[in-house]
């Protein structure tokens, strides 16, 4: 299906939603379930919580459909919900760090490394970097994390997480920064190079 196409028919299941027609809010969050769900379980890597945060997104985007104005893309509004619950969920469990997700539990996110050695060499570059996320604040990992790992635009992540463009740019700029001075300092930075 075309991209106008997929528009129109996003805006007509909103319209039927927003008029109280559950079906249509279920056919747009089964067409979203998988993306936020991954996107959730970069944030709170436990599979069983990540189901339930995402759960969450759909029934508070649910109730709150009222108030989507259309000024971001549908998706981008539930991403918005879903990183705000996951924040919360993190800010009251203290011992979750950013962490990268074993391929195990997070499905067929990346493509695996092709002998022993890639993946021996990825093995060790996600263990460094998630060492190194650990070492940022909260606002440069949340921004480095939106558009690193999650692959959000900078537009995209400005929206979501509610701030300017030009300071999640700043933020990634600096993140990107202290990661590469932290991977250095650790004699891990090879691990970057092909």
């Amino acid at each position: 299906m075309s991209a106008p196409a997929d528009a129109d028919r996003e805006a007509r299941l909103l319209a039927a939603a927003r008029g109280g027609d559950g079906a249509a809010f279920g056919e747009l969050a089964r067409g979203l379930q998988t993306r936020v769900f991954r996107f959730v379980l970069r944030h709170v890597p436990r599979p069983a919580e990540a189901e339930d945060l995402t759960q969450d997104t759909f029934l508070e985007a649910f109730r709150r459909l009222h108030s989507f104005r259309g000024d971001s893309k549908f998706s981008t509004w539930v991403l918005g919900i879903a990183f705000n619950l996951a924040r919360n969920h993190r800010a009251r469990r203290p011992e979750y760090r950013y962490a990268m997700v074993a391929e195990d539990a997070a499905g067929d996110l990346a493509e695996p490394a092709a002998g022993p050695y890639e993946r021996a060499r990825a093995n060790d570059l996600a263990a460094a970097t998630a060492e190194a996320l650990d070492t940022l604040g909260d606002e440069l990992r949340e921004a480095l994390v939106l558009v690193a790992i999650d692959g959000l635009g900078y537009a995209e992540a400005a929206e979501v997480t509610g701030v300017p463009l030009g300071t999640v740019k700043t933020r990634v700029f600096r993140a990107r920064a202290a990661l590469r001075a932290h991977l250095e300092h650790a004699g891990k930075l090879h691990l970057l190079e092909p």
